[in-house]
């Protein structure tokens, strides 16, 4: 064994996995492959993760944890829904999200991917909504906005050519500041 190989950690396994699936996309996330391009061996890997099953549990886990959870919890740094909602679009502009279109195209084709997108996009939608209601809309039209503005966003992301990140959460917004402006007039 070449003493000089790398030893990774199980969250090192997973941020380069996602790198990994962004630059060839999730049919390169094979066991083999992902040790070929880590340049570890496969107990590496089962070091870590039971199988790949495991694997990709762990991926779309870490995933949400990274995606969703903390960047909810940076949001939440702020006092007014308004900068929350504000902090959230920063966040998001400062972090590599281009996962996320490769793991929405991948749970076309794997059933469990599908699952763990449920959880998060409800998780996330749940999120605008109650910014949106703390804001003065009523529940039922913050549901509508929050499932609108996501949707809008998520759809630009599958543009060509795609536009900036800015641009994406710039456009995804202005529906929802339309709706608002009639409460909050400094929107």
């Amino acid at each position: 064994m070449n003493s000089k190989q790398p030893q990774y950690n199980k969250t090192q396994w997973l941020d380069n996995a996602l790198k990994h699936l962004t630059q060839f996309g999730p049919q390169q996330l094979k066991i083999a492959n992902l040790c070929n391009a880590f340049n570890v061996t496969k107990g590496s890997f089962y070091h870590h993760f039971k199988n790949r099953d495991d694997f990709v549990h762990a991926l779309m886990q870490y995933w949400y944890e990274q995606t969703t959870l903390n960047f909810i919890a940076q949001a939440d740094t702020q006092s007014s829904p308004l900068e929350k909602l504000n902090r959230l679009d920063q966040v998001i502009a400062t972090n590599n999200i281009e996962a996320e279109v490769h793991i929405r195209a991948w749970s076309l084709t794997e059933p469990f991917i599908a699952e763990h997108l449920k959880k998060i996009d409800t998780h996330r939608q749940s999120y605008l909504q109650t910014c949106y209601q703390e804001l003065g809309l009523p529940a039922e039209l913050a549901h509508k906005l929050a499932i609108m503005s996501y949707a809008q966003f998520l759809g630009l992301l599958h543009l060509k050519p795609q536009p900036s990140i800015h641009q994406c959460l710039e456009l995804s917004t202005l529906l929802a500041k339309s709706f608002l402006q009639d409460i909050h007039k400094d929107i």
